[in-house]
């Protein structure tokens, strides 16, 4: 879980749900997202104060302080990385046996993504890439360069 940031600057550009203010910590993206676009008008120029988390290029605003002292909270969907409950948990040793039946020599264990896990095999003389369900399938394969 990331920690939350606030930042107070003045709007320089707005697009779609996203918008970019300047404040002391520079130029910084903030994303309302569709449904807070629709409720919250942004314009050039206004000077607003949001809370929101941290992602790599952006923040996502949970809350946001209009020019005018309105605070709005923006309620985001949350995406839960929850194994269904009819769906094999999510098992590196089941990854390993699918890439080594394929043929691949293993190198290294495999990482794991949110939704896969991902690993390096050679075969033929070509190491790939492999990328792997949780629970075993191979999903793809692609060739690294020498």
């Amino acid at each position: 879980m990331n920690d939350m940031q606030t930042i107070t600057g003045t709007v320089w550009a707005v697009f779609g749900h996203r918008f970019a203010i300047d404040g002391k910590e520079g130029r910084i993206l903030a994303d309302l997202g569709p449904k807070g676009a629709e409720v919250i008008a942004i314009a050039h120029g206004d000077t607003v104060t949001i809370t929101g988390e941290p992602k790599p290029s952006e923040i996502k605003v949970t809350l946001i302080t209009l020019k005018d002292g309105t605070v709005c909270e923006i309620a985001w969907p949350r995406k839960l990385h929850t194994e269904k409950a009819n769906q094999t948990p999510a098992d590196p040793a089941a990854v390993l046996a699918a890439v080594k039946a394929e043929g691949y020599a293993v190198e290294g264990e495999p990482q794991r993504k949110p939704k896969h896990f991902e690993i390096v095999g050679a075969k033929d003389g070509i190491r790939h890439e492999i990328h792997v369900e949780l629970y075993g399938k191979i999903r793809t394969a692609k060739p690294l360069a020498a």
